[in-house]
């Protein structure tokens, strides 16, 4: 089985109020992607406690072909955080300060991702494509904008975003975009966040609102 977060929690939240567990015995694997995997799902299949079965969780954007790291989750253990692990194989990750100078052991930087799954660029769209990718002693990588600290371990822990891009349901959505199009209306100021695991918040400033405009039909 391989999906986000957010549609693994609901069918098993669902499996878990319907009592009928005998299907899941069957599972072998379950991988997770797209989203960063949450307390609550390490809780849900810890609950369940499917025999036999290895929980994944996988890290990649589009641009490196999807998933480019991995890590085997331990459910037995009670965790609040999940690392995304190590490189997949043909894959190779580089962490750079804000000076572009790599960084040492459990210090905060960009991801870079190179390797075969690397994309060429974007179409017609050099000025993305000149920003996204950079040539390090021969080879291409793509920054992620992702920001990843490696324990002693070397498994890779993601911290969150350097830009204001967020996931949700496994869609990427950049808050600014929805925010130029809110400052389109009667407001002078707005902020958009990403509230719980499920929502955007926008938080308006304007001393003359026309609710009308802000209705979503």
């Amino acid at each position: 089985m391989h999906s986000v977060p957010t549609l693994l929690q609901q069918f098993l939240a669902y499996v878990i109020e319907s009592k009928d567990h005998q299907d899941l015995q069957h599972l072998r694997s379950v991988c997770s992607s797209g989203e960063p995997f949450t307390a609550k799902l390490h809780a849900l299949l810890r609950n369940l406690s499917i025999p036999n079965c290895r929980i994944w969780n996988l890290y990649g954007p589009a641009e490196t072909t999807i998933d480019s790291t991995y890590h085997l989750v331990d459910v037995a253990m009670d965790r609040e955080y999940i690392e995304i692990g190590i490189s997949l194989p043909n894959y190779r990750c580089m962490i750079l300060d804000e000076l572009g100078q790599f960084i040492t052991m459990d210090e905060e930087g960009e991801l870079l991702l190179g390797g075969v799954g690397v994309f060429a660029g974007y179409l017609q769209r050099d000025d993305l494509t000149a920003n996204a990718l950079i040539e390090i002693d021969g080879e291409i990588f793509y920054r992620t904008g992702d920001l990843v600290r490696m324990d002693h371990n070397g498994l890779l822990h993601y911290q969150g975003r350097k830009d204001h891009q967020i996931k949700l349901h496994g869609q990427r959505i950049e808050l600014g975009e929805i925010e130029r199009c809110l400052l389109n209306t009667s407001i002078s100021a707005c902020v958009v966040i990403k509230w719980g695991d499920g929502h955007l918040v926008a938080y308006v400033q304007s001393s003359n609102i026309d609710v009308e405009e802000f209705v979503i039909t």
